[in-house]
């Protein structure tokens, strides 16, 4: 609640201030994002490979492809 009180208090003295501070935090989001699945999608994937393969496997013994 305090970004809130902080975009109010921004709000009533400047729009600009206010815009960049909005800006500033959504550039930050998006950053902190990209790092976070920047550094997980290995371990995503390597995780993820087996079981697709595997069911890959159990649709082709089935006959389903």
């Amino acid at each position: 609640m305090e970004q809130v009180k902080i975009v109010d208090s921004l709000n009533k003295s400047n729009e600009k201030i206010s815009l960049n501070f909005v800006v500033f935090m959504a550039i930050m989001f998006v950053t902190s994002l990209a790092l976070v699945v920047i550094s997980v999608a290995p371990t995503l994937i390597i995780l993820a490979a087996p079981a697709i393969l595997m069911n890959l496997g159990w649709i082709l013994f089935v006959g389903l492809l």
